[in-house]
Parts: C-alpha cells; sequence; structure tokens
C-alpha cells in the first residue's frame, strides 16, 4: 500500500503537475491521520475493555465480601441485643409487669449479663485490599463509591463506641466480678465437671439491690443499645452496597 502511494506521488512530481500533487499530498495526510484516529479510537475501545471486565472483577470480589460481613453483621446484632435482654432481665426492670421480679438468676445468666462483652466487627478485607492497590478507582459508579464512604464512616463511629464501651467494662464492671460475687460457681458453665458443692451460693437478687452495681450495669445496658444502634446502621449501609453493587453488575 505504501509503495502504491508512493508512485502516484512520483508519477504527479513527474509529470509536472504541482496542483494535482499538492492535493494529493493533502489528501495523503488525510488518510494518515484518519488511520491514526481509528487505531487510537480501537486502542481505546480495548483498553475501556479491559478496564471493564477488571470493574465486574471488582465488583464481584466486593460483593462477596459484603454477603459474607453482612452475614457477621447480623450475628453480631443478634449477640447484642441477647445481652441487652439478660442485662434487662437481671435488673428486674422487664417491660412486662407480670414478670416476678424475685425471680432467681442462674449462675450462667448473670455471668453472661456481667462478663459478655462482644467487640468484633464485621470484616470488609476485599475493600481494604482493593483501597491499598487503588484497583478501587476502576469503579466507574460514583454512588458506589460514595457508599463506600459512608460505610467507612459507620464502621468508624462502631469502632469508637465498642471502644468506649470496652474501656468502662475493664475498668468498672469487671470489678463487681472480682470483687462482689464468688466466681467460682459461675466457673461451672464453662467448666462443667468441676465440683461446687462446697462453695457459697451467690444471692443475685440481693447483690442487685447495690446501688453501685445496678448503676454500673445500666451503664452497660445504654453502651449496649448505643452499640446496637450503630451496628444496625452500619448493616442497613451494607444492605444498600450489596443492591447497587448486584444492579451494577448486572447492567
Amino acid at each position: 500500500m505504501i509503495k502504491f502511494f508512493r508512485k502516484i506521488r512520483y508519477d504527479l512530481m513527474e509529470k509536472n503537475k504541482p496542483g494535482k500533487y499538492f492535493k494529493y499530498a493533502i489528501g495523503e495526510i488525510i488518510l494518515v491521520v484518519i488511520g491514526i484516529l481509528i487505531a487510537l479510537g480501537i486502542n481505546n475501545w480495548n483498553e475501556n475493555r479491559k478496564d471493564s471486565i477488571q470493574e465486574k472483577i471488582v465488583l464481584r470480589s466486593l460483593l462477596e465480601n459484603l454477603h459474607l460481613a453482612k452475614t457477621q453483621s447480623e450475628f453480631l446484632i443478634s449477640e447484642e441485643d441477647t445481652l441487652k435482654k439478660r442485662l434487662i432481665r437481671i435488673l428486674g426492670i422487664e417491660s412486662n409487669p407480670n414478670v416476678n421480679v424475685n425471680q432467681i438468676i442462674p449462675d450462667s445468666i448473670f455471668k453472661s449479663a456481667v462478663w459478655d462483652l462482644q467487640s468484633d466487627q464485621p470484616t470488609f478485607n476485599a475493600y481494604s485490599n482493593l483501597k491499598n492497590t487503588n484497583k478501587l478507582s476502576l469503579i466507574k459508579n460514583k454512588s458506589v463509591n460514595e457508599k463506600f464512604t459512608d460505610l467507612e464512616f459507620r464502621l468508624n463511629r462502631l469502632n469508637d463506641i465498642l471502644e468506649d464501651r470496652l474501656s468502662v467494662h475493664q475498668i468498672r464492671i469487671d470489678n463487681i466480678l472480682e470483687k462482689d460475687i464468688n466466681f467460682i460457681p459461675l466457673v461451672k458453665s464453662n467448666v462443667p465437671e468441676i465440683n461446687i458443692l462446697n462453695e457459697t451460693e451467690n444471692d443475685y437478687y440481693e447483690l442487685l439491690k447495690i446501688k453501685r452495681i445496678r448503676n454500673l450495669l445500666g451503664m452497660k445496658l445504654t453502651f449496649t443499645q448505643d452499640v446496637i444502634d450503630r451496628r444496625e446502621n452500619l448493616d442497613k449501609e451494607i444492605g444498600e452496597l450489596i443492591v447497587l453493587i448486584k444492579n451494577e453488575i448486572s447492567e
């Protein structure tokens, strides 16, 4: 093809036809430019196609991680709700007026209410890894990126309240188990083979009349409700992101 154009150019020069040669030269330049533009267009299309494939891979990875995080989130909310109900029970402040306030509190229930503390959070390893490798830039949907920003905000707020609750628990509430009761009977639920017949029984009903103890457990109940609220906010963000990414993948 190049030889063909070169022959035409030489023929025009030999026949001394500068006008036609000039027109031909311009036409040849235009053809070269068009060729370059077509090549660039094909290259850009190919790069966009590759980016689109990589974007789908990134989105599917995030979606898989979010489904796992949603399962973890729902489990953790359930754990917090169980703790909340047990704190309400041992404090005798159920909303049901028919509940007997003098009911016996089992060692296992008291231990769970006072001892248990859930500090885990849903894991977002895929998001963290993609963020560290700058692959999140492949996601073109602005709403998806904004939602992940909201998710990080919710996660940080949850982490703050979890740290506050843990700090108060370690400094104040653990003292109840150390100083105010006989802890050995509470071990029975974890180590069933031990013999506690000679151990002094705990009278939790009388213990929970002490203002200091009631206030500390009331503080734990308040913190737990705050944790539930923030866990549910995070769970909502996860759910909305799952729907958003599913829609993006299907398009």
